[in-house]
């Protein structure tokens, strides 16, 4: 990986573990995200101007486009939903480690990605020992229930949502670069067009689910500031790892160096939210972060 990429995925972690506590500590819901995202998209609306016309786009590009909004869309719903329910110190990072093992098991599969080596297993079965250990409060709590709860099924829910988009929006940029496009004017013009379509799935969802569109009045009178903050970081955030990603020739790369908000978003969760600090969650952090190590570096 080039420095110019790993720069930028660096100040995108910053940035992600900065909304995730915004989004938890505000109002954490579909709804919060999803205005968030549209005002994001509006902000950053004039990059569309970036590049190529869009006439030269492929139908295949639109398709892999509605398809990562549709990702986008679930990953939003899934974090918003666990952190309605649970600490973000321990959904965090199950969210965000989970599709460094998906990932490059999809892509191997059926994106005829490089072979996985024994150090790519190892650190995938560190990430996931490490994820299995921080919803304890002790050793002593290893058991089912612990983990049968609706707050780890949305985390893994969000998990899949970042698997779907990371190996589809590789795919898109591809295309991008391959009709004419800049690395940076792909990355800039898909980082809008990509949150325009995540608001085109999200919003309906919005308006069907109860809880969610009764939420709107209430959110538009009291957090129109946090919205708008959490929707440029969103942006931001996500933009400079699309432009990374055109770095790159591995994807599976880019999404593990990601994960280094983890430990930052677990230190920030227990600091500023005043989460509990159970030694087990420590070291369940310790075991992630040397499995990601691995899978990145090694």
């Amino acid at each position: 990986m080039s420095s110019l990429a790993l720069g930028l995925i660096l100040v995108s972690v910053c940035l992600h573990a900065g909304w995730n506590l915004l989004g938890k500590g505000r109002a954490p819901s579909l709804a919060f995200f999803m205005l968030a995202m549209a005002s994001g998209a509006l902000i950053f609306a004039p990059l569309l101007g970036l590049g190529s016309s869009f006439a030269v786009l492929p139908a295949e590009f639109w398709g892999w486009l509605v398809a990562t909004g549709l990702c986008q869309a679930l990953y939003m719903g899934g974090l918003a939903w666990a952190y309605a329910r649970g600490e973000v110190s321990v959904l965090y990072p199950i969210a965000r480690a989970l599709p460094v093992v998906l990932v490059p098991l999809v892509s191997l599969s059926l994106l005829d990605s490089q072979a996985l080596t024994v150090s790519d297993f190892t650190g995938m079965g560190l990430i996931v020992l490490g994820a299995l250990m921080l919803p304890l409060s002790s050793p002593q709590g290893l058991r089912a229930r612990t983990y049968l709860t609706p707050a780890l099924g949305f985390a893994l829910l969000a998990a899949l949502g970042t698997t779907g988009y990371s190996l589809i929006d590789k795919q898109a940029l591809d295309i991008m670069l391959s009709v004419g496009y800049s690395p940076t004017s792909a990355g800039a013009v898909f980082l809008v067009l990509q949150a325009m379509m995540t608001v085109a799935w999200g919003a309906p969802l919005v308006m069907l689910l109860p809880t969610e569109r009764r939420r709107l009045p209430m959110l538009w009178r009291g957090e129109r500031g946090s919205m708008l903050l959490t929707g440029v970081m969103v942006m931001a955030t996500y933009g400079l790892v699309l432009i990374a990603m055109t770095l790159t020739e591995e994807v599976s790369l880019v999404v593990a160096m990601r994960q280094l908000s983890i430990p930052l978003g677990v230190v920030l969760g227990v600091v500023w939210l005043r989460e509990r600090a159970a030694m087990v969650k420590w070291v369940g952090i310790g075991v992630m972060l040397a499995g990601l190590w691995t899978v990145a570096l090694v």
